[in-house]
C-alpha cells in the first residue's frame, strides 16, 4: 500500500507517478526508516545524539534515520523507475527493533547506535530495496548491511568510555524515499533529509 508521494522542484518539472524532478539535475536519494517524532523513544534518541555530539557534531533531530538502501545521484528517469518498482514491491510486515548497541567507526568518524540483533523483516526489506536499486541500474555496496542510526559525525576519536544509555525501542509501519538537500542557516552549510514519499509495510491482518 502506497501513501501519497510528492517530490518538489523549482523548475522544468515533469510528472510521472507523482514525481516532480528537475530534468537536468541529479538528486541524491535513499530509502530509510524514520522514527516517529511524537514517540518518547524519539526524545531519548535525540538526547543520546546530543550527548554523543559532544565528541563531534550531533546529527539534527530531523535527520535521524536508519538507511535501508543508498541510491546515490539519481536522474529523473531512474527516479521514475524506482517509484514504479517500489509500487510493485511486496514489503515485509511492520516490525519493531531495539537500539541497544553504541559504537564508533574510525574511518567515517561517526558514532552510531544499532540493534544487536536486527529483526528479520528489516533485513528482508533492506535486501528487497537493494535488489530494486540494482534492477534500476544503480550500483550498490557489496559489504553486508549494518542497520544503524548515526548520532554524531566528525568524531576524531572513539569516546572512552562510550556513553551509557538505556535501550530504545521503535516500531516501524512504513518506509520512505528521501532526498539529501544542501541548506544554509546563518551562513553555514548543512544537509537536510526530506521525505519524498512513504510506503506502508504489510499488516499481518491483510
Amino acid at each position: 500500500m502506497r501513501l501519497p508521494l510528492f517530490i518538489l522542484a523549482d523548475r522544468q518539472d515533469i510528472t510521472h507517478f507523482g514525481i516532480y524532478l528537475m530534468k537536468e539535475k541529479k538528486q541524491r536519494l535513499f530509502f530509510a526508516l524514520a522514527p516517529d517524532h511524537s514517540d518518547e523513544a524519539f526524545r531519548r534518541l535525540t538526547h543520546l545524539s546530543a550527548v554523543c555530539g559532544q565528541f563531534g557534531r550531533p546529527v539534527s533531530a530531523d535527520n535521524l534515520h536508519i538507511t535501508l538502501a543508498f541510491l546515490g545521484m539519481v536522474t529523473t528517469e531512474q527516479a521514475e523507475a524506482i517509484v514504479t518498482a517500489t509500487e510493485q514491491l511486496r514489503p515485509p510486515q511492520a516490525f519493531s527493533l531495539q537500539l541497544n548497541t553504541l559504537g564508533y567507526w574510525k574511518r567515517s568518524k561517526v558514532i552510531w547506535v544499532a540493534p544487536e540483533q536486527p529483526p528479520a523483516a528489516l533485513l528482508t526489506l533492506a535486501q528487497q530495496l537493494k535488489d530494486l536499486a540494482l534492477s534500476c541500474g544503480l550500483e550498490q555496496e557489496s559489504r553486508p548491511y549494518r542497520p544503524h542510526v548515526t548520532l554524531a559525525k566528525s568524531a576524531t576519536r572513539r569516546p572512552e568510555p562510550l556513553p551509557l544509555f538505556d535501550k530504545i525501542d521503535f516500531h516501524f509501519n512504513h518506509f520512505g524515499l528521501y532526498i539529501s538537500e544542501s541548506v544554509s542557516h546563518d551562513g553555514r552549510q548543512s544537509v537536510h533529509y526530506r521525505s519524498l514519499g512513504q510506503w506502508s509495510l504489510t499488516s499481518r491482518y491483510q
